[in-house]
């Protein structure tokens, strides 16, 4: 059975508004987890929710979330058959 990799890295968070719902993007602080390298993550918010509740909400974030973890099969150690057939 192959065994899990987990990466870790430091994010913060930041507003943004284009023509539509606010939009809360997370900010990796290091490019450091292989898996998202060229992804962009975002929370889209609720249509009604104003830009002085969608900045409360940020700060709460940036307050008490310190980093994102990502969780991926690690292929090196999984059975080669399987994993070419899957």
């Amino acid at each position: 059975m192959a065994a899990d990799k987990v990466e870790r890295a430091g994010v913060g968070f930041a507003i943004s508004r284009q023509g539509g719902p606010a939009v809360v993007e997370v900010r990796l602080h290091h490019d450091t987890i292989a898996a998202l390298k060229g992804v962009r993550i975002e929370f889209e918010l609720l249509n009604g929710i104003t830009l002085d509740r969608a900045n409360k909400f940020l700060d709460v974030l940036n307050e008490n979330v310190i980093g994102l973890r990502v969780t991926t099969a690690d292929g090196s150690t999984g059975d080669k058959k399987q994993a070419a057939s899957g």
